[in-house]
């Protein structure tokens, strides 16, 4: 398994999509977005797969909007 794929898996596992999600309750923006991609630097998640990171994204944010 690369880096990438490790981080990613990591990332799967935890709470930081999610928070994403549920703070900007289900819609964000190109800005928001950049800012989520640095926060994923600056908590150890890099080297990572971005495209992989926007598809974990939108898989939860359409768990988070059947919920509600």
């Amino acid at each position: 398994m690369t880096k990438k794929e490790k981080n990613l898996a990591r990332l799967r596992k935890g709470a930081i999509p999610m928070n994403f999600v549920k703070k900007n309750d289900g819609v964000w923006d190109h800005a928001q977005w950049e800012e989520f991609c640095a926060s994923l630097k600056g908590k150890g998640y890099t080297p990572i797969d971005m495209d992989q990171v926007g598809i974990l994204l939108e898989d939860k944010k359409a768990a988070y909007l059947a919920k509600k």
